[in-house]
């Protein structure tokens, strides 16, 4: 094991910092000391090796030394994850990290530890009887990353005839009648999401968090190709997407900016993005009737 201390950096968003736990773990085996620098170390809460540590600022000197090493594009200290797979678009998550910094490639989903307190909280949902979680509210304007065609009031009706109860989180979602909206932040959504039947949802955060946790899902994507951001192999559920002549553009070029549509712009409704109800409530039947979850 190396004796120095090691920096690794991503800040982007939800699932891209859930992402680099395997990497954390990789690093940690082979380093003294490391110390994590992302805007969510909610996500590590519980971490069980020692030698880790996280942050949310770097001190004067830490900002000063990663300038100095970006400028000269050095690694010594810092394993710079930031544009990863950004400059890499046709890697999935995890193996941009790996191939950015020169670390083996593996298969594996990320790791999150729930403290006694968490899954207690996931007892207590799940004390009403069954239930699902709901998140299809996107936080970015491109039309690619959200549902059109779903009549979701049809689609909560079906799930709760089964015995099923569906709570809907999000930061300010459009609320869907004969739900249960629960606001919380990043651990209390591990915790609920950890004690539920199924997800059904948005390619985003929540959607990762539950795939992590072995949780059978439903993720909807759109130009996105589902192959870069989970690993079938070993996911648990359905990908929802529709076929489309440019499917997966998403990653047709290298980006900082998200691309628009090649169809209908920013302005229209993507075929990849435009569903069913029947197409829905069948994937979710046959994710029922997989997983045994009535």
């Amino acid at each position: 094991m190396s004796r120095r201390l090691i920096y690794l950096i991503r800040k982007r968003a939800l699932g891209d910092v859930l992402w680099i736990e395997p990497v954390i773990r990789q690093l940690a085996s082979t380093h003294k000391k490391l110390i994590v620098y992302t805007k969510y170390p909610e996500l590590f809460e519980n971490y069980n090796l020692p030698n880790v540590f996280f942050k949310q600022e770097l001190n004067l000197f830490e900002k000063l030394l990663l300038g100095f090493e970006r400028i000269f594009h050095t690694n010594i200290w810092f394993k710079d994850l930031e544009e990863s797979y950004e400059r890499n678009p046709k890697a999935h998550f995890l193996h941009a990290y790996q191939q950015k910094i020169g670390l083996p490639q593996t298969i594996e989903y990320p790791r999150i530890y729930l403290n006694e307190e968490e899954k207690i909280l996931s007892k207590k949902y799940a004390e009403g009887g069954k239930y699902m979680v709901l998140h299809l509210e996107s936080l970015t304007n491109k039309n690619y990353r959200k549902v059109y065609g779903v009549n979701w009031m049809e689609v909560v009706d079906a799930i709760r005839e089964k015995g099923i109860r569906v709570i809907q989180i999000g930061k300010s979602p459009e609320e869907i009648p004969n739900t249960t909206y629960v606001k919380t932040g990043i651990r209390e959504m591990i915790g609920l999401i950890a004690g539920s039947s199924f997800f059904l949802g948005i390619d985003s955060g929540p959607s990762h968090i539950a795939a992590s946790l072995g949780i059978p899902s439903l993720i909807f994507f759109g130009a996105v190709n589902p192959e870069f951001r989970h690993f079938k192999s070993i996911f648990k559920g359905f990908f929802l997407q529709q076929p489309c002549q440019f499917a997966g553009c998403y990653h047709e070029t290298v980006h900082m900016k998200d691309p628009e549509c090649r169809l209908v712009g920013d302005q229209g409704i993507p075929i990849c993005s435009l569903h069913t109800t029947v197409y829905v409530l069948d994937q979710m039947n046959s994710l029922i009737k997989k997983y045994h979850l009535e």
